[in-house]
């Protein structure tokens, strides 16, 4: 397991910036920087079982841990999907990966967006690493262009 972290500051309220992050629509915006067409099922409260999908069904399966609105999200990581159908042989069964999200408000009426992930496959690092700041970046456009 290896930690990465991600962070960036965005000039909108911490409800949009939420609101962009979870919300349908924007979430297929901002996600293209890991797969074009990715896009979510599920909901994001406490329990529920959530699935991130691409175009072709290739995603992940997390549960959803922790759910403070405005505040926090925590995720576990507990399989691979590919071309829709779970993966039985996932490591992730036996050793989840996490995520963590947290937004706080800024001096300027801002918010500031962190990102803590708990990664089990080192191989998928240099994947995480060059995705999700160009992820952060299109997420911050969408919450500072209609606000």
């Amino acid at each position: 397991m290896k930690d990465l972290q991600f962070g960036i500051d965005i000039a909108a309220p911490v409800a949009r910036v939420w609101d962009c992050m979870f919300d349908d629509t924007a979430y297929r915006d901002w996600t293209r920087a890991f797969a074009e067409g990715s896009y979510f099922e599920g909901r994001w409260e406490a329990g529920q079982r959530l699935r991130f999908l691409d175009a072709a069904g290739f995603g992940m399966e997390a549960i959803v841990d922790e759910r403070r609105p405005l505040e926090r999200l925590s995720l576990r990581l507990v399989g691979e999907i590919q071309q829709g159908r779970p993966v039985a042989s996932s490591p992730l069964h036996a050793q989840p990966a996490r995520e963590r999200y947290e937004f706080s408000a800024n001096a300027g009426g801002g918010t500031r967006l962190a990102v803590h992930l708990q990664s089990w496959n080192d191989g998928f690092h240099a994947f995480l690493n060059d995705s999700w700041p160009r992820a952060l970046q299109r997420l911050k456009a969408l919450a500072e262009s209609s606000h």
